[in-house]
C-alpha cells in the first residue's frame, strides 16, 4: 500500500505548476486504480485547512468526498510520541507532522509519496521506502 502526504492531494486539485499537477495526478489516479492508495486522517484534515485558507473547501467538495473514502489508520498516543522521539533525535520537530504522516505510514504501508524533499531526512529512519516527486 502506498501512503499519500498532503502536498500531493494539494497540487492534485490546485494548479499552481502544470508539471506537479500533472504527476500528481497521474500518481494518484494510478495508485486507486491498483488499489494502492492510502492517507490518514491527519492528511484529509491538513488537506481540508489548505483549501478552507484559499477559500476553496465548498467547491472542492468533491474531493474531499472521494478522498475521505481511503482514510485508513487514527493517530493515538504512541505514534505521536514515537514521532516526537524521532523528531527529537535527528533535530526535526519543526517538520512533526511530516514524521508523524511517516509513523501512521509504516503501520499500513511499504512506501510513502511525497512532493517534500524534507523526507529525505526521514529516509533513513525507516523501513518503508520513500519517493519524492519531482
Amino acid at each position: 500500500m502506498t501512503f499519500f502526504d498532503t502536498n500531493v492531494l494539494v497540487y492534485f486539485t490546485i494548479n499552481q505548476d502544470n508539471h506537479k499537477l500533472a504527476t500528481a495526478q497521474k500518481s494518484i489516479y494510478d495508485a486507486v486504480k491498483n488499489d494502492n492508495f492510502l492517507i490518514s486522517p491527519m492528511v484529509i484534515s491538513e488537506y481540508i485547512f489548505i483549501l478552507s485558507k484559499y477559500k476553496i473547501v465548498k467547491q472542492h467538495q468533491d474531493k474531499v468526498d472521494f478522498f475521505s473514502a481511503y482514510i485508513q489508520g487514527f493517530i493515538d498516543k504512541e505514534k505521536t510520541m514515537q514521532a516526537y522521539e524521532l523528531c527529537q533525535k535527528i533535530d526535526f520537530c519543526k517538520n512533526i507532522n511530516d514524521v508523524l504522516h511517516l509513523k501512521i505510514a509504516e503501520e499500513h504501508c511499504d512506501k510513502l509519496v511525497t512532493f517534500d524533499s524534507d523526507f529525505k531526512k526521514l529516509q533513513h529512519y525507516t523501513n518503508i521506502s520513500i519517493e519524492i516527486l519531482a
